[in-house]
């Protein structure tokens, strides 16, 4: 036994030694493929990385070769068939060949950098994302696709520490549309008070005037006297020899104003949405040859927007809400024009959030109390009696200002979620029976099956008014459902030459179901129906369906 297996080891020896030597001549077969190339075409093109090197190789001997740009490429011969380049930087250059019969060999070399150590970089900082890192002589081109957009961002960074400029061709998954619910609260309270009292005594040829106050407009020797416009109450006294005017200035004034808005702005990520409530005014502004131009600038409250989708539905919103108002205080005058200034409120803020919920801006809120005291010296100053010699005005204005913002990630929508009837289809014009002598505007209309809209008002021009298949129709007269039949309907209001003529519809088997409209007139709930509680069947032209009725007048 122990002969027989020392006779086998000899044999199994050998098959393994055979084994093992043409593993060893396979590998250095593959890895010398992959570093010669040879060149058999006269034109040939090879892109390498940098601090790589290729062996070209000919059939036939090299006696001469030459690269056009020595600081790219290196070149060293090692047989007689045989030479070595040697990228060195990233470039463009040709190497050209010649063998023994002078026949020449150019190959076009494209030297990269090298991208190998970003790409791994890349790979194990994103796992989930999908990149393609291609170098270029001086840049490297970012391409692929992300799930959550400020990865971008950072990826961008980290190929900036291997290349000095960087072509961004990533893209981000997922939804990056957002739907901005807006909402702008703006309330303005103005409480006003003055008092005033302006006189003018006229006697003879001479005459006595106190107009401090502003009430007293214009006054004559003739012993007449007008007030101004904020003049609230006048009274006089008019003899043969004298007159006496007096104007009276007593004025509360309260002003309230509330500016409510609701825009919803759609946007993508990264890109501003604007909104502005107010106006514009005129400026002028100065041009060559003393000539004036007219510019608008504007004025009121303006809120600008900029979502950024950070992914998992989370967004960045950066919110700039600004408030202006006129101030001709601050104004300056150009060629006898007044300009007005600005008086302006802004706020810039960013906060991280999640899609649907709400960011809220308060806090806008600005005051402004103006007071004014206007009299003759010592006469105004003294008890009582002084009122009669000045005028007191105070002015009170106060301004918030909110604004809260719910963003939302929103999509397009599919063809069937696109609602048969737009607003402005459900109803159409009536005819002149109609407008005349029912007192209807508008009458409704029918939605097809296939999204369009056919008019089916009474006495109507075009369309039987036929329901789409599976449609609930509001009837008024009727309260059955019935399939497969002829429905006949009758309203018991106002019969007369100008009701519904026909309500004939035919289901053609199709499931519909008809309900009964109750009316309200006059608070009283009144129910299409004839007294009878049956209906009627007429044969004329179809009359009103729709899933929305009408009143029937009286």
């Amino acid at each position: 036994m122990v002969k027989h297996t020392s006779r086998l080891t000899g044999p199994i020896r050998a098959l393994a030694l055979f084994l093992f030597l043409a593993t060893r001549l396979y590998g250095q077969s593959a890895v010398s493929n992959a570093i010669e190339y040879p060149v058999h075409e006269e034109n040939q093109r090879l892109e390498m990385i940098v601090n790589t090197s290729r062996i070209l190789t000919l059939e036939k001997e090299v006696p001469r070769a030459m690269v056009n740009n020595p600081d790219v490429v290196k070149v060293v011969p090692l047989s007689p068939n045989k030479v070595q380049i040697s990228a060195i930087k990233a470039g463009v250059t040709q190497v050209n060949l010649w063998d023994e019969d002078s026949k020449l060999y150019t190959v076009s070399l494209m030297i990269v950098g090298d991208a190998q150590e970003l790409d791994m970089l890349l790979k194990s900082e994103f796992p989930q994302a999908s990149l393609r890192v291609r170098p270029l002589a001086s840049s490297v081109v970012l391409s692929g696709r992300v799930d959550r957009a400020e990865d971008v961002s950072r990826i961008v960074r980290m190929a900036e520490d291997y290349y000095p400029k960087v072509i961004n061709n990533i893209t981000v998954g997922g939804v990056q549309q957002v739907l901005l619910h807006v909402r702008v609260m703006e309330v303005s309270r103005t409480k006003l008070r003055a008092m005033g009292f302006d006189w003018a005594n006229f006697g003879g040829n001479d005459f006595v005037v106190q107009s401090v106050s502003g009430a007293l407009g214009s006054f004559t020797q003739a012993g007449t006297a007008t007030g101004s416009s904020s003049a609230t109450m006048s009274f006089g006294l008019v003899g043969p020899n004298n007159s006496f005017f007096g104007f009276l200035e007593a004025l509360r004034d309260q002003n309230l104003a509330k500016i409510l808005a609701e825009p919803k702005l759609t946007t993508v990520s990264g890109r501003p949405a604007s909104f502005n409530v107010g106006g514009e005014f005129p400026i002028l502004v100065p041009q060559s040859l003393g000539t004036l131009s007219v510019d608008y600038k504007q004025f009121g409250t303006r809120v600008d927007f900029v979502p950024i989708v950070l992914g998992n539905g989370g967004i960045r919103l950066e919110v700039r809400p600004q408030v202006s108002e006129l101030d001709n205080a601050n104004g300056v005058t150009l060629n006898g024009n007044r300009i007005p200034g600005l008086r302006t409120r802004w706020v810039d803020t960013a906060v991280e959030m999640q899609s649907g919920q709400t960011l809220a801006l308060a806090g806008l809120i600005q005051t402004r109390v103006e007071s004014q005291n206007v009299g003759l010296p010592w006469l105004a100053d003294l008890p009582w009696a002084g009122a009669a010699f000045r005028r007191v005005r105070e002015q009170q204005n106060e301004v918030e200002l909110v604004v809260t913002v719910r963003p939302e990630l929103i999509d397009a929508l599919d063809p069937h979620e696109v609602p048969q009837c737009l607003p402005g289809q459900q109803s159409t014009s009536p005819s002149d029976v109609e407008m005349y002598f029912r007192g209807y505007i508008e009458v409704p209309n029918c939605c097809n099956s296939d999204g369009s809209c056919s008019s089916c008002q009474v006495g109507g021009g075009n369309g039987g008014g036929a329901p789409y298949e599976g449609q609930v129709i509001e009837v008024p007269g009727s309260s059955q459902s019935i399939e497969g039949q002829m429905i006949d309907v009758q309203p018991a209001l106002n019969q007369s030459s100008f009701a519904p003529r026909s309500s004939a519809v035919r289901t053609a088997g199709r499931d519909r179901t008809v309900r009964p409209v109750s009316h309200s007139i006059s608070g009283r709930q009144i129910r299409s129906t004839d007294k009878a509680g049956a209906t009627r069947t007429r044969s004329e032209d179809p009359g009103l369906f729709g899933r929305v009725g009408y009143d029937v007048l009286d």
